[in-house]
């Protein structure tokens, strides 16, 4: 008897609104988030809106880390369950996070095929890529497809980010002090990209309207007349991601149009008033 194709895994560094992934039923591995001595479960023992509220009222900033062994144990115990055949197990960039080394580790006794990719994005684009992956393989489409569409979002998408403070990113190691030192000294608002599966500093504003101006200008450069997918992320900045989404209206055709609040993972390392955005080019 034929078994149920391929089953696509992913973690919580990628920022998909949460009804979506229920309703689709994609399997998502939590990392954790850290308060002085309390672990919590990303998604699982802290949702993204207790997060804030915590990180508001804590004096220390939080740390995180990658999944425990067992987290994946259980996804890919849940995928021989549900009669996979094999799975696609699509992860934050290694160069963030030692989340790819673990799955590769735990893929070797889970019971059916298991390939691990090193996305190298994270955020929007890494649910832009867990997304398109896991509706192909709802669709029937094989192992190296499913790869493929994977790395077709790895190589042709945009990750854009502002944030109010580098510091946050400085002290997870997800930005040298040379480039935090930079915006906090000259009070600039950097625009940030992903890209290499690092977040480097890709252009320098004075101001969050000229910071979202310029965001906006690179994604409608970026789409080039194309169709695109946005996922638009924020740390409980709600204004500041419906100011971007009305610098892009009319500029662009947008397919697939998401919004949603950062997850704990994500939310640590670029702090609160932090706005996202991955485009995704059809064609």
């Amino acid at each position: 008897m034929a078994g149920r194709g391929v089953a696509v895994v992913t973690d919580s560094t990628c920022d998909l609104p949460v009804d979506l992934v229920e309703r689709l039923g994609i399997r998502v591995v939590p990392l954790s988030v850290t308060f002085g001595d309390e672990t919590l479960i990303s998604g699982v023992t802290i949702s993204h809106q207790e997060f804030y509220e915590r990180l508001a009222a804590e004096a220390r900033l939080p740390t995180t880390s990658q999944p425990a062994p067992a987290w994946f144990e259980e996804a890919y115990a849940d995928c021989v369950d549900d009669e996979h055949d094999a799975v696609v197990s699509v992860h934050v960039s290694s160069a963030l996070s030692g989340t790819v080394d673990l799955a590769r580790n735990r893929s070797g006794t889970a019971g059916l095929p298991v390939t691990v990719v090193d996305s190298r994005l994270v955020g929007g684009a890494l649910g832009l890529a867990a997304l398109r992956a896991h509706r192909l393989a709802q669709a029937g489409a094989g192992v190296e497809e499913v790869v493929a569409e994977v790395e077709a979002v790895r190589d042709r998408s945009l990750s854009l980010l502002i944030v109010d403070d580098l510091a946050h990113l400085k002290r997870g190691g997800r930005l040298t002090g040379a480039q935090a030192a930079m915006g906090s000294v000259l009070r600039v608002k950097p625009v940030l990209e992903v890209t290499g599966g690092r977040v480097e500093v890709r252009e320098r504003t004075r101001t969050w309207q000229r910071a979202l101006e310029r965001v906006a200008d690179l994604v409608v450069e970026h789409a080039g007349g194309r169709p695109v997918d946005v996922v638009v992320a924020h740390a409980v900045a709600d204004e500041r991601a419906a100011a971007l989404w009305q610098r892009l209206d009319g500029r662009i055709e947008i397919r697939e149009r998401l919004e949603t609040l950062m997850g704990p993972i994500v939310g640590t390392h670029v702090g609160p008033g932090a706005v996202g955005i991955a485009v995704m080019p059809h064609g």
